[in-house]
């Protein structure tokens, strides 16, 4: 039987609270592998569970230098960071023992990154990228871009379990939520700009820690909007589950979570037209997309849903899901790293 060795970002144990949304992923993908009997371990490249960056790094790197001999295929669950400061060692110490590995690189900018990049750190990034057997990507516009650099390139979303089995197709009653961290960026000003513009039939409530001193919640009771708090990531399912369409006009996103969740439960959203997103929503398909900071379009793309629409959406959103499951994606993951029992 092959055993893995996976590096990758763990619960932070100083302050689980604090624990991002890369960590939730590789331990979502961890869970998998328990399941499926599959033998692997782990060594965690969360700095905050170290005494400093420079323990964090160096203690990484002994556990790797010390533990690889030990595996059949090594693979690397990457920020930006730890991909450049932690990839191209792991790749040097594989070559030697004759290892697999593979890369998965988090978040949707890295193309971004590798533009703006130092002729020193382009050369880490592509030396990792050439050289590793598989590449794993969270966007298909970012595996475009790198697929040139190395063939065995592949989509890896975002991904989210199924929690809640929705009752299709959903019924529609004109109520709209927001989840997510409450700024300017998110699209908050087009949603309170739209519901000054919808009759007393529209429900729209706001929810997520509020990151704008602007917002509060008088602010927006003042417009008709209600704000209804933060909320825990386990309960994020039960609150979403009891409205009808997500709104998420943000000004820059990658792959929200947020729209993988409302995909599950069948609820179609309204986004801005973002590249990551325009890969999860297609318009009057799952959802309807509109421009970045236009609240007439945002308006009118909430008036424009009636209950024959509202079911169209809904039955393809749930079937826009399978996309994103993490089941399905985890045997995925192992076929391309050529796992086998």
């Amino acid at each position: 039987m092959k055993k893995i060795l996976l590096l990758g970002s763990l619960t932070n144990k100083k302050d689980p609270a604090k624990t991002g949304g890369v960590t939730v992923l590789f331990e979502l993908l961890l869970s998998e592998l328990r399941e499926r009997n599959i033998e692997f371990d782990v060594i965690d490249t969360l700095k905050d569970n170290y005494l400093s960056s420079m323990s964090a790094y160096l203690s990484v790197l002994l556990q790797l230098m010390k533990n690889l001999h030990k595996y059949d295929h090594i693979s690397l669950q990457a920020t930006a960071n730890s991909f450049i400061a932690i990839g191209p060692i792991m790749i040097l110490l594989a070559k030697f023992f004759k290892k697999t590995t593979s890369v998965r690189k988090f978040a949707g900018d890295f193309h971004e990154v590798y533009a703006n990049a130092n002729s020193l750190k382009k050369y880490l990034i592509k030396y990792v990228l050439v050289n590793s057997d598989v590449n794993f990507f969270e966007t298909k516009y970012l595996v475009e871009y790198f697929q040139p650099f190395n063939k065995n390139t592949y989509w890896f979303p975002n991904v989210r379990r199924s929690v809640l089995k929705p009752s299709l197709p959903r019924k529609y009653n004109k109520r709209f939520v927001f989840i997510g961290t409450v700024n300017a960026e998110k699209g908050i000003d087009e949603i309170c700009e739209a519901i000054k513009r919808l009759d007393s039939s529209y429900i729209v409530d706001i929810y997520g820690p509020l990151y704008d001193k602007k917002y509060t919640k008088n602010y927006f009771d003042k417009i008709g909007l209600t704000y209804k708090g933060a909320l825990n990531a386990k309960d994020v399912f039960c609150v979403l589950n009891n409205y009808d369409v997500l709104l998420l006009p943000s000004y820059r996103e990658g792959y929200p979570g947020i729209i993988i969740e409302a995909l599950s439960l069948g609820i179609p959203t309204i986004a801005t037209r973002l590249k990551g997103i325009m890969e999860m929503v297609q318009n009057d398909e799952n959802g309807i997309l509109i421009d970045i900071k236009d609240y007439n379009q945002l308006v009118n793309a909430i008036k424009s849903i009636d209950n024959k629409k509202y079911s169209r959406y809904s039955i393809a959103a749930k079937e826009s899901f399978r996309l994103f499951n993490s089941q399905k994606q985890t045997d995925l993951f192992l076929e391309r790293i050529n796992y086998k029992d």
